[in-house]
């Protein structure tokens, strides 16, 4: 599994990504001890009624339900070995750490690792066919008017310097990439 690094209540953890179905059916089963700075961090395509439990996990933890903002909506105490569910909606991440962590709601969830998966490079390219960018890969292109927009909400965030501001920012960036995701694939043939 990929480890990164994030910050939360103000403090910073090495966590396991569980994105696959497989991971996160597996979560921390079977583990017999984290350290202070560890734990795994669940996430989610969008945001959904979660359910967790603790059967087959023998290490006490606190289990953090965190939305699409990266805001805690609720922390629970996971009983090893409990079958009990706990259930919270519209959630897009959760994260097991070690009890007593003193995550509360309303810390918000930071990634800090900003790890590239290495792929071919890619080229943008101008009117002319001649290289403007290289891109390692997973790097996004917005249009024009999709840039300008953006360059116009941050621009409104750095004045606001509040988090209405940044928050809005952050939800355009999400919508033009949903725009993107839901855009069919296009290819470009170069003119020989």
């Amino acid at each position: 599994m990929k480890k990164i690094k994030i910050s939360i209540g103000n403090k910073e953890y090495n966590v396991e990504l569980a994105i696959s179905n497989k991971e996160q059916e597996q979560g921390l089963q079977n583990i017999k001890s984290l350290s202070a700075d560890e734990g795994m961090l669940f996430v989610f395509d969008k945001p959904d009624e979660i359910s967790f439990w603790m059967k087959n996990t023998s290490i006490p933890l606190d289990i953090i339900f965190i939305n699409e903002e990266m805001n805690v909506i609720s922390v629970h105490k996971g009983v090893p070995f409990s079958e009990e569910l706990i259930t919270e909606d519209n959630v897009s991440f959760v994260l097991e750490v070690n009890e007593n962590s003193g995550i509360k709601k309303e810390d918000e969830l930071e990634i800090l690792s900003n790890k590239k998966i290495k792929l071919d490079k890619m080229h943008v390219l101008d009117t002319n066919g001649q290289s403007q960018m290289d891109l390692e890969g997973g790097e996004r292109i917005f249009s024009r008017n999709h840039t300008k927009t953006l360059i116009k909400f941050a621009k409104k965030a750095d004045v606001m310097d509040n988090d209405n501001g940044y928050r809005a920012l952050g939800k355009r960036i999400f919508k033009f990439l949903q725009v993107q995701n839901d855009t069919p694939e296009e290819y470009v043939q170069s003119k020989n």
